[in-house]
C-alpha cells in the first residue's frame, strides 16, 4: 500500500509536469498527494496517522470542491465556502472528541462535502450547457463517495479497507485528471489503467487477505465492478455528448487533433482542405453550420459539398474579422466568447462580433506560416456560451501552425500553376496575334507594292498634253462627288491607281482612308477573308478597313463569284439602313480590262454587283493612243530610276525618244517605266542610248535571233520580254505565257528577275 501511494503521489509530476500550466493543475497534484497520505495512514494504530488520514481526506474533499467551482467565482466566495466546508469538518471532530456529536461525525462531513461536489460538478457543466456529462459525472462521483463511506463506515477491516479506500482514490484522481487535462479524455489513456489497477487490488485482496469477511468473487466483483461502473459511466456521456449540440467539451480539441493528423506536406489545396474540414465536420456536427476555410493570396472560400468534397469560390473573408485579426500582434485565435468581453472596452470588435454570430461563427483561426497568415478557419458557433479552454487553444494552436505550413505550399503550388495557365493563355494569344498580323502585314506588304509604285504613278496622271488624258482628267473630277461604285476600263500598265487617288482626293471623303486590295494577286479560298476579314483569325478586311473612305479593287472580275455576291449584298445593305446612324460605307473604285457590257455578256460580273456601278464610268485609254505624253512620261521615268539606282542624272538620245513614241507600248505606262529602268541601269554615258534600250518587238523581229543561244538563254529571253510586255505584272505575264503564278515566280527565282516584277 505504501508503494501504490507514493506512486498515487508521484503521477501528478509525471502526467503534468514539475511546472503546471493548465488551471486546477497544481490543485489536481495536490490531491493525489493528499490521496497517497490518506491510504498511507489507513487502518493504522498510530492515532497521529489516524488524524493525518482524515485530514488527508478533508483536503481531498476541499481541493475537489475548489474544482468544481466555477472559474469566475468571487475569490471572496470561493474562500468562503471552502473556510466554512472545513470549519464545519473540524468543528464536528472537535465535538465528537468532547461526546456532543456522534464518532463519525468527521467522516460523514467529508463523505457529504465529496456528494455535494458531485452535485456542484452536475450543477457547473449544466450551466454550461453540457447537461448530459454533467448530470453522469455527479452520479459517478457520487457512487465513488458512496463506495468511500462503505469502507469507512462498512463491515471492511484492516487490509481490505484499505484497498478498497485506495481504488476509490485512484477512480477520483482519474475522474478529475480526464476533466481538467484533454489529453487524459481518452478511456484507453483513463479506463485501462483504471480496470488494471481495480485488478491488481483484487489479486493482491484475495493473495494476501484469505480470511477477509467477504469471500474472494465477492471482492473481486466489487474491485472491478467499481472500475467497470467508472469506464461505462464515462464512455456513455463521451458518446452522448458527441451527438449533442450543447457539448464540445473535448469534441474541438479531437477534431483539431484529427485534422492535424490528416495533413500531408505537398498536397493540392482540394485535398488538403479536405484532409481538414472532414475530421472537423464529423467530430463538431452539421446542425449550427459547417466549418469553412478562407485563404487570403488568391482570395478563396472552400467548403464541403455533397460527398465531402471540397468546394473552391473566389471570395474574401469578412472585412470586419480580418482588421481585427490583423491588429492583434500575436495573430491569435478569435474566440466569440472573448470577443465579446472586449466590446466595452473595444467598440471596434462590434462590427467583428456581429458578422461572427450572423454567421454563427464561434472561432477563427489563423493559418500562420513564417509571421504570414495565409488562410483563416471558421468554426461554428455550435451554441457555446463559455470562452475556449486551454486544452482547445492548445490543439488548435497546433492545427493553426501545420495547416499554415502546408497551406502556403498547397497555394504556392496553385499560384505556380495559375501562372502556368496564364502564361500558356499569353502565349496562345500572342501566337494567334502573330499569325494576324502576318496576315495583315503579308496584306500590307501587297498594298505597299502598289502604293509604290503609285507614288510615281501618281504624277502621270498630271502628263496630259493628249486631248483623250484631258477628257479623262475632267471626267474624274465629275465622279468626285459620285458616292455610288465607280468602274475604271483600263488596260494592263495604264496608271489607274493616280486616277483613282485623284477622284478621292477631290471628294468629300479627300480625308478618309485610301485602301488599295489587288484582286489578282488575292487566293481564291481567302479572298473573302481578306475582303470582310475573319473572326476567328482575328483579320481586319479591306472592306472595314476603308469604312468611311475609299476603297480600290484592281482586277475586280479575279474576285471568285462566292465573292462578289457577298461584296454585291455589302453595298445594297445601305439602302434600307432606317435602324439608326451606321458607319459610313467605303465607296468602291475598281478597275477592270474590258467594259462593264462585255463583262455582263461573259458572266465574269456578278448581276446584283454589275447593278451597283455608277454609269457610265470612266476608261483611260492605253499609251499608245497618246503618244504625245510619252516624252514626259519618259522624263519622269529617268528621273525615278536615277533616283532608284542612285545614280546622277542623265539624259535620252533623240533617237532613243524616237524609238520610245513609235513603239506600240502593249504594257503601257508601267512597261516604258520597267524599260525606262533598265535601261538607266544599262547605260554607261550620261545619256540614254539606243542600244541600251531592250528590244521594243514582239515577238522578234529575227526567229532565229529570238531563239538562238542555250535554253536557259532562251527562257530568260521569253520571261524579260513577258515582263516588258504586261509592264512588270507579274500574274499578266503569267497568263501570258500560258503558266501558273507559281511556276512563273519559281523561274523568276531562278534566273534572278525578280527585283524586275512589280506586281
Amino acid at each position: 500500500m505504501a508503494l501504490l501511494s507514493l506512486v498515487l503521489a508521484l503521477t501528478p509530476l509525471a502526467v503534468l509536469g514539475a511546472s503546471p500550466a493548465r488551471r486546477g493543475a497544481s490543485r489536481l497534484a495536490l490531491m493525489g498527494v493528499s490521496l497517497a497520505v490518506a491510504v498511507a495512514s489507513a487502518r493504522t494504530a498510530s492515532p497521529f496517522l489516524d488524524h493525518a488520514h482524515d485530514f488527508a481526506w478533508l483536503v481531498v474533499a476541499l481541493l475537489m470542491f475548489d474544482l468544481a467551482l466555477p472559474r469566475d467565482s468571487r475569490t471572496l466566495v470561493r474562500y468562503g465556502a471552502l473556510g466554512a466546508f472545513a470549519s464545519a469538518a473540524l468543528l464536528g471532530a472537535a465535538l465528537a472528541e468532547q461526546g456532543l456529536l456522534p464518532a463519525p461525525t468527521f467522516g460523514v462531513v467529508v463523505v457529504g462535502g465529496i456528494l455535494g461536489t458531485g452535485a456542484l460538478h452536475q450543477i457547473v457543466l449544466v450551466g454550461r450547457g453540457h447537461v448530459v456529462e454533467g448530470a453522469l459525472s455527479g452520479v459517478a462521483l457520487v457512487s465513488l463517495a458512496v463506495g468511500l463511506a462503505y469502507s469507512w463506515f462498512g463491515p471492511f477491516g484492516g487490509l481490505l479497507a484499505t484497498a478498497v479506500e485506495f481504488a476509490v482514490a485512484s477512480l477520483l484522481w482519474l475522474g478529475h485528471l480526464a476533466w481538467i487535462d484533454p489529453r487524459w479524455r481518452s478511456l484507453r489513456r483513463v479506463g485501462v489503467p483504471a480496470v488494471v489497477a481495480c485488478a491488481v487490488c483484487f489479486v493482491a485482496t484475495v493473495a494476501l487477505v484469505p480470511d477477509a469477511p467477504l469471500q474472494g468473487w465477492q471482492l473481486g466483483t466489487l474491485a472491478i465492478g467499481s472500475g467497470v461502473l467508472w469506464w461505462v459511466t464515462f464512455s456513455l456521456a463521451r458518446r452522448l455528448s458527441s451527438r449533442a449540440v450543447w457539448s464540445t467539451a473535448g469534441r474541438l480539441a479531437d477534431g483539431a487533433q484529427a485534422a492535424r493528423h490528416n495533413l500531408v506536406g505537398g498536397a493540392i489545396l482540394e485535398d488538403l482542405a479536405s484532409a481538414v474540414l472532414v475530421p472537423l465536420t464529423s467530430t463538431l456536427g452539421d446542425v449550427n453550420g459547417l466549418p469553412e476555410l478562407y485563404t487570403l493570396e488568391p482570395p478563396l472560400r472552400i467548403r464541403l459539398d455533397v460527398g465531402d468534397r471540397a468546394n473552391i469560390k473566389s471570395a474574401d473573408a469578412p472585412a470586419a474579422i480580418t482588421r481585427v485579426l490583423f491588429s492583434d500582434e500575436h495573430h491569435g485565435i478569435l474566440d466569440l466568447a472573448s470577443l465579446r468581453a472586449r466590446v466595452v472596452r473595444e467598440p471596434s470588435v462590434r462590427e467583428a462580433v456581429d458578422t461572427m454570430e450572423r454567421r454563427a461563427i464561434g472561432g477563427v483561426l489563423p493559418c500562420v506560416h513564417l509571421d504570414h497568415i495565409e488562410g483563416l478557419l471558421f468554426l461554428p458557433l455550435l451554441g457555446r456560451s463559455e470562452a475556449l479552454s486551454r486544452g482547445e487553444l492548445e490543439q488548435l494552436g497546433r492545427l493553426g501552425d501545420s495547416l499554415g505550413g502546408a497551406l502556403a505550399s498547397a497555394l504556392a503550388r496553385r499560384r505556380a500553376d495559375t501562372h502556368i495557365h496564364q502564361l500558356s493563355a499569353s502565349r496562345r494569344h500572342a501566337e494567334d496575334r502573330i499569325a494576324t498580323l502576318e496576315g495583315e502585314l503579308e496584306q500590307l506588304r501587297g498594298q505597299c507594292d502598289v502604293l509604290g509604285r503609285g507614288l510615281a504613278e501618281n504624277q502621270t496622271l498630271h502628263v496630259a498634253y493628249s486631248q483623250s488624258m484631258r477628257r479623262v482628267q475632267t471626267r474624274a473630277i465629275e465622279l468626285a462627288s459620285v458616292t455610288d461604285p465607280v468602274l475604271l476600263v483600263a488596260p494592263a500598265g495604264s496608271p489607274v491607281l493616280p486616277v483613282s487617288r485623284f477622284i478621292h482626293d477631290r471628294g468629300p471623303r479627300w480625308e478618309a482612308p485610301f485602301i488599295v486590295a489587288d484582286c489578282s494577286a488575292a487566293p481564291p479560298d481567302q479572298v473573302i477573308s481578306l475582303l470582310f476579314g475573319s473572326e476567328n483569325e482575328r483579320r481586319t478586311g479591306w472592306f472595314q478597313s476603308a469604312i468611311g473612305g475609299t476603297l480600290l479593287l484592281r482586277d475586280l472580275p479575279a474576285l471568285s463569284k462566292p465573292a462578289q455576291t457577298r461584296l454585291a449584298a455589302a453595298l445594297n445593305a445601305r439602302a434600307g439602313a432606317d435602324d439608326g446612324p451606321r458607319p459610313l460605307q467605303p465607296r468602291i473604285i475598281a478597275t477592270s480590262r474590258a467594259p462593264l457590257s462585255e463583262l455582263r455578256r461573259r458572266g465574269a460580273l456578278d448581276p446584283d454587283l454589275a447593278g451597283c456601278f455608277y454609269q457610265p464610268g470612266l476608261t483611260i485609254p492605253p499609251l499608245r493612243d497618246r503618244r504625245e505624253d510619252v516624252p514626259s512620261l519618259a522624263l519622269l521615268a529617268i528621273d525615278r530610276a536615277c533616283r532608284l539606282l542612285a545614280r546622277e542624272p542623265i539624259g535620252i538620245e533623240q533617237q532613243a525618244m524616237e524609238a520610245l513614241v513609235d513603239h506600240d507600248w502593249p504594257g503601257d505606262v508601267a512597261e516604258l517605266e520597267l524599260m525606262i529602268e533598265l535601261a538607266v541601269a544599262e547605260a554607261s554615258t550620261k545619256a540614254i542610248a539606243l542600244r541600251n534600250l531592250p528590244s521594243l518587238a514582239w515577238p522578234a523581229a529575227d526567229e532565229g535571233e529570238a531563239l538562238s543561244g542555250t535554253y536557259l538563254e532562251v527562257e530568260r529571253r521569253l520571261l524579260e520580254r513577258a515582263l516588258l510586255r504586261s509592264g512588270g505584272n507579274k500574274s499578266e505575264a503569267a497568263r501570258m505565257l500560258g503558266l501558273k503564278r507559281t511556276t512563273f515566280l519559281d523561274k523568276l527565282r531562278r534566273h534572278g528577275l525578280e527585283q524586275r516584277a512589280v506586281g
